[in-house]
């Protein structure tokens, strides 16, 4: 089961802290025991060691950092997908067809506009973003959602589309299994 997304933000400050600490504990230590001058020769060859050490390490906690954000994406692949929802946008508007699904469904919306660019933004029933996508005239982008957790996800423009833009919001239902 993948980790909700609470957890995952909680596990990762847990891990930064740790880290900050020991790297903390690791200046305290060498400021401690700085007493007397040393060699250039010995100076530079602890730092080239130290640089590699820490180049490893990086690229080994970069890539563990991108991995884990891969994995809480939450984007499914488009093979999954068992219901389209034709979304269009207008000044002031949403327009869904349909208006609700299941809740664990694999949605994909598929997003156009009637008349300027808007910004389809997908929320969460918890309040965070789960995807945007551009409402664009004449064009169809595609944006594949899994719709696990039932509730109201609030449909918003994202991109300054007029006048009326601050108005530009729907709600759109994901019912009970």
């Amino acid at each position: 089961m993948v980790p909700s997304y609470g957890d995952a933000q909680l596990v990762i400050l847990v891990v930064f802290a740790g880290i900050a600490f020991a790297l903390a504990a690791v200046f305290v230590l060498v400021a401690m025991r700085a007493s007397s001058p040393v060699a250039f020769e010995r100076v530079k060859e602890t730092g080239y060691a130290l640089r590699r050490f820490w180049v490893v390490f990086l690229v080994i906690l970069l890539s563990a950092a991108v991995i884990t954000s891969l994995l809480l994406l939450p984007y499914k692949s488009s093979a999954d997908v068992t219901a389209n929802v034709r979304v269009t946008g207008g000044q002031f508007f949403w327009s869904m067809a349909p208006e609700a699904v299941p809740a664990g469904t694999e949605v994909r919306f598929q997003v156009t506009s009637a008349d300027v660019n808007h910004g389809f933004g997908i929320y969460h029933p918890d309040g965070y973003l789960m995807g945007s996508v551009q409402a664009m005239p004449g064009y169809t982008n595609s944006l594949d959602l899994s719709l696990d957790d039932p509730g109201g996800y609030l449909i918003s423009c994202l991109e300054f589309c007029g006048i009326g833009h601050h108005e530009m919001a729907r709600e759109f239902q994901v019912g009970g299994p």
